[in-house]
């Protein structure tokens, strides 16, 4: 039977139609939102109420629940900036227990209140910082933990989103803080530990000490006081491990202003103070009478050196003194020298201090010479040449003249081609690498080293031992090494040497070479590789007591030898 045509246009155009039908039915909202959103999802008297989801033009997008007409609950809200969060909300915002993870990265999870993070929380931010704690208003306030990226953290109290109250910063490189902190700051009562050790205990504004506290380095000196800006500034207290205690003025970690140093040997000084310095009006008394019987030097100092009036009438007539009794006083001391003894090497000694302006050069001086006589048999084969205002008419003094003079005489009673000279030369040295000799109100011309060399040529004697306590008496090694002589400097050729202060007993070198390393050797080169290390630790010890920044200045002392003189040395 054939089949009517007459139904199949109204099949065919109903077919077409009825999908378009079922999708405009399917996009259809159940109701708008006031701000234009669109909502799918189940209604209660008109209101969206239950499960459901809004769409924004925007492209915004909330999936969860509602309760009478707001978003209420459990819920997923992708904001128009691409922020996500996943929590509870309550009468339209975010409220209650949540997760919000945000464009940049950042993610937050924990207590919401009113859209803002309120309450418990843990916030990772983009940039690699962490917190987790107490939350406020979206602040960081309360109690928490903030990691850096970089390695710092701080535990502690915050307010305002800055560290506040009491809490500790941890750098991650050493350094702690740990006491009060205000608007991020360290700033009130606490202490500050530095990666060395060393810590500073008391008031702080900003990160810096500021007020009373107390300062304890690595090595357990103590400074205690006012601080301003990070340095002891104003009274103030130093207890030196090494014994000696100052109480006194400071400014920026130096003695500066009235004072009171009582050093470990004893002795006291009571007075003004300048850059760490003696300066001004002061006293200084000695446990122990000098040399010349004095217990104390009461005047004026300059920068460290004692300038009164006696010793300026003194070295006035010590010039006259000089001019009339020196070559006598040389030509006594040049006699006195004893034939060498034969049938075995001999050593023979001249020791010269340079500078009259400071005692401490004769002071070694004598020491070298004493010990040289007692422990090395120089005892009638040993002079002295010294400067000082002390001893003009006693010593001869050190001149380019009596240095010269003293050589041929020694080299005429020794065996010039088997014995040894030890000749010890201590002074201030200059960077041209000239030995200063200076006798008090004495123009006297320096010695380079480029002279000292020709006369040491001159003299004939090959076998030397030559010791050099002076700055940048490096220099000295180029004009006077060969391989029968042994050169010991007590600096490198560009670097200064320390511990020449007038009331000293020793320089640095000279005390670490001839008092503390030489007695417990058993050669000359091991007893400079002792004294090498007291030297620098030493030198590092004053640039930590000093606080001093950069890098410590390090004398370097040199030896120069060679295997003919240490052979000749051994025999």
């Amino acid at each position: 039977m054939p089949v009517s045509l007459r139904w199949v246009a109204p099949l065919a155009a109903l077919c077409i139609a009825w999908p378009a039908l079922v999708l405009a039915q399917e996009l259809r909202p159940d109701a708008l939102t006031s701000d234009g959103g669109r909502y799918f999802g189940t209604l209660k008297d008109g209101k969206l109420h239950g499960k459901g989801r809004i769409e924004w033009a925007n492209g915004a997008r909330y999936v969860g629940e509602m309760n009478q007409g707001l978003i209420s609950g459990q819920g997923v809200m992708r904001f128009r900036n691409g922020d996500i969060y996943d929590g509870e909300f309550r009468n339209g915002v975010m409220d209650g227990l949540g997760r919000l993870q945000m464009r940049d990265g950042s993610v937050y999870a924990g207590d919401f209140k009113l859209d803002l993070y309120h309450g418990s929380g843990r916030l990772e931010l983009a940039n690699g910082d962490v917190y987790q704690g107490d939350f406020v208003n979206g602040e960081y306030r309360g109690r928490g933990t903030l990691s850096y990226k970089d390695g710092r953290k701080y535990r502690g109290e915050f307010a305002k989103g800055h560290y506040s109250g009491q809490g500790r910063l941890d750098t991650g490189q050493g350094e702690s803080f740990e006491g009060e902190f205000a608007e991020g700051n360290f700033t009130g009562k606490g202490i500050y530990t530095r990666a060395d050790g060393a810590t500073h205990e008391g008031s702080f504004v900003r990160w810096r000490g500021n007020g009373p506290g107390r300062f304890t380095d690595n090595e357990g000196n103590v400074f205690e006081g006012e601080f301003t800006n990070g340095n002891l500034s104003g009274r103030g207290r130093l207890r030196g491990k090494a014994g000696f205690v100052y109480e006194g003025e400071f400014r920026a970690w130096r003695f500066h202003g009235k004072g009171s140093l009582r050093m470990a040997n004893g002795d006291q000084y009571s007075g003004s103070f300048a850059n760490g310095q003696y300066d001004g009006e002061g006293v200084l008394s000695y446990a122990r009478p000098r040399d010349d019987g004095r217990t104390e030097d009461r005047g004026i100092w300059r920068e460290g050196r004692f300038e009164d009036e006696a010793a300026r009438q003194l070295a006035m007539r010590n010039v006259e003194l000089a001019l009339y009794s020196q070559q006598s006083v040389l030509q006594g001391a040049l006699g006195s020298l004893a034939p060498r003894d034969p049938g075995r090497i001999n050593m023979y000694m001249l020791a010269l201090g340079g500078d009259g302006t400071q005692e401490v050069f004769r002071r070694e001086a004598a020491f070298v010479r004493d010990q040289f006589d007692s422990g090395f048999g120089t005892r009638n084969r040993s002079l002295a040449l010294v400067n000082s205002r002390t001893t003009v008419t006693e010593m001869p003094m050190a001149t380019i003249t009596s240095i010269r003079e003293s050589l041929k005489a020694i080299a005429a009673r020794m065996d010039r081609e088997q014995d040894i000279l030890f000749l010890f030369l201590t002074s201030h040295g200059s960077k041209e690498h000239e030995l200063v000799l200076s006798q008090n109100n004495m123009g006297l011309r320096s010695l380079p080293a480029r002279e000292l060399g020709g006369l040491l040529r001159e003299s004939g004697i090959l076998w030397k031992v030559i010791v050099i306590s002076a700055c940048y008496a490096g220099g000295f090694i180029e004009h006077l090494k060969d391989e029968r002589t042994l050169v010991i400097a007590a600096a490198r050729q560009d670097r200064p040497s320390f511990g020449c202060e007038d009331d000293r007993d020793f320089t640095y070198f000279g005390r670490a070479y001839f008092k503390e390393s030489l007695p417990k050797s058993g050669s000359f080169e091991e007893a400079f590789s002792k004294a090498e290390a007291l030297v620098r630790e030493w030198e590092l010890r004053d640039f930590r007591e000093r606080k001093k920044s950069g890098t410590p200045e390090f004398s370097y002392p040199q030896i120069y030898q060679a295997a003919p003189i240490n052979a000749h040395l051994r025999r």
